[in-house]
């Protein structure tokens, strides 16, 4: 993990690849860091939420809502309030869900366990792939205000999209392969 990161730190990478000077503190009283603390919350968030990353999956149980949904399924579960993203149910894997209003509705019954990605916010605890992601999709919403220059803008989405790539690869080679289900797509026509 990256434990020497900060949001401060994250910033300056982004302020750094728009040749902009970096800044000490995001409440600094210059229009990066104004503009950078404006952003990067916003930012983070889109990116952990682009991606499957390792770094912020967490395990969880959750017990069923009290009211049930009004048809389809027969649970719903309300999301804790740190919830980014699913990643799957453990105990059936090919278990059908949605996610509409707040809820997961399904008809896996409580407790449910469930892998999520949650809304991370200890950078000492980012995989070094996610700080630079953050970094250049940071730079790419920062371009225009600072620099004016869109081909900058550009550029540094285009390093963004290789960095996620990469976190695409190293991410699938860290956990176990799955066994396919051969009966997916028979159960898919329910």
């Amino acid at each position: 993990m990256a434990a020497g990161d900060s949001s401060t730190s994250i910033c300056n990478i982004a302020l750094i690849a728009l040749g902009e000077d970096p800044i000490t503190s995001l409440l600094d009283n210059t229009k990066r860091a104004i503009l950078c603390n404006a952003r990067y919350d916003d930012v983070r968030r889109a990116v952990l939420r682009s991606h499957p990353w390792n770094c912020n999956r967490k395990q969880a149980q959750w017990a069923s809502d009290a009211t049930g949904p009004l048809f389809t399924f027969a649970y719903r579960y309300q999301l804790p309030a740190d919830f980014m993203r699913m990643y799957s149910m453990p105990e059936n894997d090919m278990a059908l869900w949605d996610i509409m209003d707040g809820y997961l509705y399904t008809d896996q019954g409580s407790p449910l366990d469930v892998v999520y990605g949650y809304d991370l916010q200890d950078e000492t605890k980012f995989d070094p792939l996610l700080v630079h992601a953050i970094a250049y999709a940071l730079a790419g919403e920062l371009a225009i205000p600072l620099t004016q220059n869109t081909e900058r803008a550009k550029q540094a989405l285009a390093v963004m999209e290789g960095k996620l790539g990469i976190a695409r690869l190293i991410g699938s080679q860290e956990n176990s392969p799955r066994e396919w289900d051969e009966d997916v797509l028979l159960r898919s026509r329910r």
